[in-house]
């Protein structure tokens, strides 16, 4: 019986801490980063330049595997309502499932591939986040435009890969202004 209640109470803080970073993530890309981007680039209409959420859902992944699919999923559907439906942004509602599951297949595969040929963690998850955003945006190139690959597939994984890069050196410069503090 204790097993189960720390096993819940792990699963319940994965989920809100999860689902609060990517809430947060979209958040400042929908609400900061999107219309700087819209400004500077009006042109580019679908694809984030600077996509955060895409660096949580591989962090997700790589720490909770298939499991990270359930705790990912409610939280990347609220913002695919809110922002995606809620702005007639033409961007089918499968995507966050697919996106999902492309990160945890990436994941997967770069760990296999990888694991004793990148000695950094945080190689190992930009190489995952390269797989997983080409897989996800092939894929959603698909669904949007009919086409399997055209220029929004550039778009899509330029603006998962920088958005990956920034968040992980804003977690960097986070966890050293905490180990400050405490110093």
């Amino acid at each position: 019986m204790q097993n189960i209640k720390l096993a819940t109470s792990k699963s319940i803080g994965a989920f809100i801490i999860v689902s609060l970073a990517y809430i947060a993530s979209y958040t400042i890309t929908s609400g900061f980063i999107s219309p700087i981007q819209d400004l500077i680039l009006p042109n580019i209409p679908v694809a984030g330049m600077l996509f955060l959420p895409h660096g949580v859902r591989i962090l997700a992944a790589y720490y909770y595997g298939w499991k990270a699919l359930p705790i990912l999923l409610p939280s990347m559907y609220l913002m695919w309502f809110v922002d995606v439906y809620g702005n007639g942004v033409p961007i089918d509602a499968i995507h966050p499932l697919i996106s999902g599951i492309c990160c945890v297949v990436a994941v997967k595969l770069a760990s296999g591939a990888f694991k004793g040929i990148l000695e950094k963690e945080w190689k190992l998850l930009l190489v995952a986040g390269l797989i997983g955003s080409i897989l996800s945006s092939l894929i959603m190139s698909l669904i949007i435009n009919m086409n399997f690959f055209n220029i929004t597939v550039f778009h899509f994984v330029f603006g998962d890969m920088a958005g990956q890069l920034a968040l992980m050196i804003m977690l960097i410069y986070l966890f050293r202004f905490s180990r400050m503090i405490k110093n």
